[in-house]
């Protein structure tokens, strides 16, 4: 009997890899001119995710709590790199329909996470 945990890694990795196939089909095309630089979103993405998974270990009863606090670590997030939030809703739209793109930017989110943790340098 498979594991929960396997049987989602297993389907994430055929999800990816029919991205991948359908986006292979798809013509190059510019990205808009106020994109974010993958480079950008890859930063921006990876502290968005601490983020959450600060919030998820406050373990806080509320939703509102939970979501105000969140929004919060948001708006430091957008300050600290100088986006405000259109700017990043367009491009992480314009990467949604790029899934190839998308696919090789969150390849080095989960890569910039796992240096965090072995090098302990994670705020959460």
């Amino acid at each position: 009997m498979m594991r929960p945990a396997k049987n989602f890694l297993s389907g994430l990795i055929l999800f990816l890899t029919v991205i991948v196939l359908f986006s292979g089909c798809a013509n190059e095309e510019k990205a808009p001119k106020n994109t974010l630089s993958q480079d950008q979103m890859v930063t921006i993405l990876t502290d968005i995710h601490l983020a959450e998974a600060r919030v998820n270990k406050l373990q806080l009863r509320s939703l509102d709590s939970s979501l105000m606090i969140f929004n919060k670590l948001k708006s430091e997030i957008w300050k600290k790199h100088k986006v405000d939030t259109l700017a990043y809703r367009e491009s992480y739209s314009y990467y949604m329909t790029h899934p190839q793109q998308m696919t090789q930017i969150y390849e080095k989110v989960n890569k910039k996470i796992e240096l965090r943790e072995k090098s302990n340098n994670i705020k959460l």
